[in-house]
């Protein structure tokens, strides 16, 4: 679903101040800027100029929406990066191996360089932080963390399903609803039945991310016996429908990567956590996604550190 920006504008008007949350210096606004440079640049026909406008523009509309009266900052991750390892980490399947350059749009380079260059200066009330260690998601991650930590309040707005685990207030890219979580929400569900929380990683844990080429469980029991499928969300959110917080979900978890992966399980375990886990300490730790597992497992800790010694 495109982002309609007249139609958002318009939306925004209609809302009017009552109906947003309050404005206060505690609310935090934290950007996807590696999405947004995409998305802004627009077709070929979009001028530079537009491009910039446009999300200068809308990104100002969701500050408001969100109630940031804060920092507001727009994250974006270093030419190069190797994105916290991540290219290292995978073997299954190369790490965003179908993404394909030629498909940018034309303004993409410019509007890179446009924010870029804006690192010291800043893009009107946004600054601009660049990610060198780790991926503009994990940045994202870590400052809603650390937002968390101070007594503040993080909002976050990008497209990608992978924030939907950060805790924060979420504004949604394409409605501009707003989903509230804190670091303590397993689940919660919005209007379109889009699972934000600790759930969503777990969600992923089994049913992957196919846009950055993560499997994470290849296979997994059909109803036929005897048989396997790969399991789209519909059949993670059937596995997990029971699971009540995160202890939950990784025994269930743990116990289908068992059944798949029988003694290696620990090392395909770790490997898939590393690579769809948004890191939250300040060295983009490969094995910072023990932090989401509530259950002590000295399997799985040993091969966190086996993770670590190869990919480092």
């Amino acid at each position: 679903m495109a982002l309609d920006l007249e139609a958002l504008a318009a939306k925004a008007v209609a809302l009017g101040d009552a109906a947003l949350p309050a404005v206060s210096a505690d609310t935090e606004l934290h950007v996807d800027g590696d999405y947004c440079a995409y998305y802004f640049s627009g077709n070929d026909e979009t001028s530079f100029g537009d491009a910039r406008a446009n999300m200068a523009r809308t990104l100002s509309t969701v500050r408001r929406i969100a109630g940031a009266g804060g920092r507001s900052v727009i994250h974006i991750t270093a030419a190069g990066s190797d994105k916290g390892k991540r290219y290292q980490i995978a073997t299954v399947k190369p790490y965003q191996g179908k993404r394909d350059s030629s498909r940018r749009p034309v303004n993409w380079q410019a509007m890179r360089g446009w924010l870029e260059g804006a690192v010291g200066t800043g893009i009107g009330e946004f600054k601009v932080k660049l990610w060198e260690d780790r991926e503009a998601d994990d940045g994202v991650a870590v400052s809603a963390k650390f937002a968390w930590q101070s007594g503040k309040l993080p909002a976050l707005f990008s497209r990608d399903k992978d924030f939907r685990m950060i805790p924060g207030r979420h504004v949604s890219w394409t409605t501009l609803g707003l989903v509230d979580t804190t670091p303590d929400t397993f689940c919660k569900v919005d209007e379109d039945g889009l699972v934000y929380g600790q759930k969503w990683f777990w969600l992923q844990m089994l049913m992957g991310d196919a846009a950055d080429e993560i499997p994470g469980l290849p296979g997994q029991p059909a109803k036929q016996i005897g048989s396997f499928k790969t399991c789209g969300e519909a059949c993670a959110t059937e596995w997990l429908s029971k699971a009540n917080n995160s202890a939950d979900a990784f025994n269930v978890v743990r116990d289908m990567y068992r059944w798949y992966y029988s003694q290696a399980w620990a090392a395909a375990f770790a490997e898939q956590a590393a690579l769809l886990w948004l890191r939250t300490d300040n060295a983009a730790a490969v094995g910072d996604f023990m932090k989401a597992v509530p259950v002590k497992s000295p399997e799985l800790e040993q091969a966190v550190r086996q993770l670590e010694r190869r990919v480092n």
